[in-house]
């Protein structure tokens, strides 16, 4: 009996997002001209060594001088450190301790993005042994619309792949 055909590779969980388990290799602070600070994240996946770039973006509170006492909402930044395990400090100018989170293993979320870019890291992270926390929280901001960015599952490519034929959606054949 010969078989013919291809096999097309479907995501059976419709969904375009992933949460990827990481090391922070490096955490720069840098200046934005949108927030009070954005740190820049390069991590390492633990499963397939490939590199991603995440941002993690903070305004802080002030007072009358600008002297920070305290961060805004969101609070990305407060829930990085607590995913790492590291111990936050900010400076009364707003400087950030970010050779704390070196070395230090977090749970990300990548999803596909209709930006300029294919794949974009979240920037809200999670301790490893929490990432159901972190699925909820990226659910729960995809049905508020955001990230704005965030591509919706394509229910179409296997209908592009095989000329437009109409498919059953509840066993993913084409014909």
């Amino acid at each position: 009996m010969a078989i013919t055909g291809t096999k097309v590779r479907t995501n059976t969980s419709n969904k375009n997002w992933y949460v990827n388990e990481v090391v922070i290799k490096e955490a720069t602070q840098m200046d934005s001209q949108y927030n009070d600070v954005s740190i820049r994240l390069k991590l390492e996946d633990k499963s397939n060594g490939y590199n991603y770039t995440a941002f993690v973006n903070q305004n802080y509170d002030k007072d009358a001088n600008g002297v920070v006492v305290g961060l805004s909402y969101p609070d990305d930044l407060n829930t990085l450190y607590l995913a790492s395990g590291a111990d936050l400090n900010v400076s009364d100018i707003g400087e950030v301790n970010t050779d704390d989170l070196i070395g230090r293993e977090v749970a990300c979320i990548n999803y596909a993005s209709k930006g300029k870019y294919k794949s974009t890291t979240w920037g809200v992270f999670s301790a490893l042994n929490k990432t159901n926390e972190l699925e909820d929280k990226f659910k729960a901001q995809i049905a508020k619309g955001y990230p704005r960015n965030y591509q919706q599952p394509n229910e179409t490519v296997a209908e592009e792949v095989f000329g437009g034929r109409a498919r059953d959606s509840k066993d993913a054949v084409p014909f």
